[in-house]
């Protein structure tokens, strides 16, 4: 019987750390969620000017466009990192419980967009479908959704939810239209900009406020 009651204290208080977090630990991700919604939304722009010819399809360029956004990506948020490593409270150290479920939450998310291209990829690779490959931007669009949505669920706060929609309502969009390319790439930058650029900079002022 104390055994049970300890266990069921330390899961309330678990839960009320969850509830009473404040936003000053969400700096860190905020910086990185703007960082990403700019530089691939940015890469959502570029590839809608390569549709009439504004930009090579083709050769070194068109590689730049595919790959160089995750490379600086990847240096932005090495650099953020670097920067809050050994932060207090509002660092990646810190946080408490809010900002670690939900961080392996997203970390979750990030992973098994690895999964996704290994499924994905295979099966376009094998059927010769670009098509198919055009499935794994949706289906992580769905990740981030799922993401937010338990963010919502653990801190009930409406804008989570509605972030939450927004990925599953751009992935939806993107998945109705794989077979024409304009609208396509044009769902997946609003979605980029809206629901992922948006929002981290929202994140970034709360913390910042916070502190």
């Amino acid at each position: 019987m104390n055994t049970d009651a300890q266990t069921a204290q330390s899961d309330l208080a678990f839960l009320r750390s969850l509830v009473e977090a404040g936003d000053e630990s969400w700096r860190p991700f905020g910086e990185g969620y703007l960082a990403a919604g700019l530089i691939y939304g940015a890469q959502m722009l570029m590839h809608a000017a390569q549709l009439p010819g504004w930009l090579p399809q083709a050769g070194a360029p068109a590689l730049i466009i595919g790959l160089g956004p995750t490379l600086v990506f990847f240096a932005a948020l090495s650099w953020i990192i670097a920067r809050h490593k050994t932060a207090g409270p509002g660092g990646i150290s810190g946080g408490g419980a809010i900002a670690k479920s939900i961080g392996a939450v997203f970390a979750v998310a990030g992973l098994s967009n690895l999964v996704l291209v290994a499924v994905i990829g295979s099966v376009a690779w094998r059927e010769h479908s670009f098509a198919i490959w055009l499935i794994y931007p949706c289906a992580v669009f769905i990740l981030q959704g799922a993401a937010w949505l338990v963010a919502f669920v653990l801190r009930r706060r409406t804008w989570h939810g509605l972030v939450a929609l927004g990925w599953f309502g751009t992935a939806i969009a993107m998945g109705l239209s794989i077979e024409t390319a304009p609208l396509f790439i044009l769902f997946a930058g609003l979605g980029l900009f809206a629901c992922m650029a948006l929002p981290g900079a929202v994140l970034l002022g709360l913390s910042r406020k916070a502190t």
